[in-house]
């Protein structure tokens, strides 16, 4: 019983570090304010959560087509905030939603090369909030031993009339899309779901893990404006983090060894005994 508690502390050390390594360390804010002339002003607040510093913290939005960079943060440190302001969004003309996607890029060791990517996604309103009727849903599936993954993307159209949507799907920085860059539009029809594929590639050099994917979604009718965010995540082999895993490995390995070893010696006890 002894090892079998051992073997169990060790498996849970070993995926306790693992999630611990993945877990994402910035707490992402935004509070946005619109004027009754369209201009927005968004106020963007970051903090670390996590146990280390963290360096190079470039935040950035991403409105529509563009992307409007804010000032880089040297170093975060474990407890640290800040809050910044952002008034470079278009004004909006159209009464309704808008989607809002904060993007934060950061590195967890400042001589590092890797870098690591965050995304908030949130919306805003003009004059009244308007609920779209299209939603959807992202499914993946990674080609084993390779840094290319298929998205699965179904699009649904919930109401009785036409829409005329556009679509823009938001990676981070780690992946690409080569058939899907920029806006893509097309007309679905009432009740009609749509669905099509979109190979993604893991850039080279990049670290292995589970990667968010966003879907905006965007349409206007009788001079309102809608949109929505369909979420997914795309999976690149194990993520162990900045720190080697070969340690953990090693103790996870002594103690099934270990158990083995106990379980073959009273198995040959109680064979004599017969």
């Amino acid at each position: 019983m002894f090892a079998v508690t051992l073997l169990l502390a060790g498996l849970q050390a070993v995926l306790a570090s693992a999630a611990l390594a993945s877990a994402a360390p910035l707490d992402i804010h935004t509070t946005p304010v619109v004027g009754k002339d369209g201009r927005v002003r968004i106020t963007l607040h970051l903090e670390n959560t996590g146990s280390r510093s963290l360096h190079h913290v470039h935040p950035m939005f991403h409105f529509h087509h563009t992307m409007s960079h804010m000032p880089m943060i040297h170093e975060l440190k474990p407890g640290q905030s800040v809050t910044l302001v952002n008034d470079q969004h278009p004004p909006v003309v159209r009464v309704g939603s808008y989607p809002l996607v904060a993007m934060v890029n950061y590195k967890n060791d400042a001589d590092s090369d890797a870098t690591r990517t965050q995304l908030h996604t949130s919306s805003f309103h003009y004059e009244e909030p308007l609920r779209a009727v299209i939603d959807g849903d992202i499914e993946a599936r990674h080609r084993e031993n390779t840094d290319t993954s298929t998205l699965r993307i179904a699009i649904r159209n919930n109401s009785t009339s036409f829409k005329n949507v556009r679509l823009m799907l938001l990676l981070p920085p780690e992946l690409t899309a080569r058939s899907f860059q920029g806006m893509r539009g097309f007309t679905i029809h009432g009740g009609q779901e749509k669905q099509f594929e979109v190979p993604v590639q893991k850039v080279v050099g990049r670290p292995g893990g589970e990667y968010p994917v966003h879907l905006l979604v965007e349409y206007g009718e009788m001079l309102k404006h809608y949109s929505s965010d369909i979420t997914g995540s795309v999976y690149f082999g194990p993520d162990w983090g900045q720190e080697p895993f070969w340690p953990q490995l090693v103790v996870f390995l002594f103690l099934f060894l270990t158990l083995t070893t106990l379980l073959l010696r009273r198995w040959r006890h109680r064979r004599r005994k017969v």
